[in-house]
């Protein structure tokens, strides 16, 4: 059980927090709460302004609905993926899909609003979720991972949520956007990842530096 703990820490430690917090919003506090909580950890421009780190941080593990489902799939994408790069390698790269599809789409909000071709209510418009980190996980695990079920199942699960994930994406809404450039970076991410990887594996090791003999006649 340990060793199960130590190897898969990453996914463990993801849905166990984000669990945590649906508890919380289930069962403990009341829906002015709940809705407080969503507008407080959303990606939007107005919190992104002001507390840009905390936000990004926050948003994966909070959402308005649909938790169990989310859950299944962050385990499906969440656990092949660590299983293919390890723990710390699994980290950068749903963190790093998750900013690039946060910064991304809000920053194509942000040119459209100062265009204006969207209403200043874009500014608070609620946005949080895992969604950019399962994106990638499942892109990445089914591009990349070990073994035909896993990557079978990854694939199913980016299947089945693929046109949910990319509706609104001609109109470039903000989640649309988003989802789509978690995808491409965890499939970008994934194939750098994996050079490297092979990279390191193709480099043979420095010769040892052969010892001196004993001196004739010692």
């Amino acid at each position: 059980m340990g060793s199960f703990v130590k190897r898969y820490t990453m996914p463990l430690t993801f849905l166990g927090l984000f669990a945590a917090v649906w508890m919380v919003q289930a069962l403990v506090l009341p829906p002015d709460a709940r809705h407080a909580l969503v507008a407080w950890a959303s990606t939007n421009l107005s919190n992104l302004a002001v507390n840009p780190v905390g936000t990004m941080v926050a948003s994966a593990f909070v959402a308005e609905g649909a938790q169990g489902v989310l859950l299944v799939v962050a385990a499906i994408g969440l656990f092949p993926l660590t299983r293919r790069f390890g723990n710390l390698r699994a980290v950068v790269l749903v963190a790093a899909s998750h900013v690039l599809g946060t910064l991304v789409s809000q920053g194509i909000a942000l040119v459209r609003l100062e265009a204006g071709l969207l209403s200043d209510s874009i500014r608070t418009v609620p946005d949080v979720g895992p969604s950019y980190v399962l994106c990638a996980a499942l892109v990445a695990a089914f591009l990349y991972g070990r073994g035909r079920v896993r990557r079978l199942l990854a694939l199913a699960g980016w299947c089945a949520l693929v046109p949910v994930l990319l509706d609104g994406l001609l109109a470039l809404k903000v989640a649309a956007v988003g989802h789509l450039t978690a995808m491409l970076a965890g499939a970008l991410i994934g194939g750098l990842l994996l050079l490297l990887e092979r990279r390191r594996v193709a480099v043979p090791a420095p010769p040892e530096m052969a010892r001196p003999g004993p001196l004739a006649g010692a």
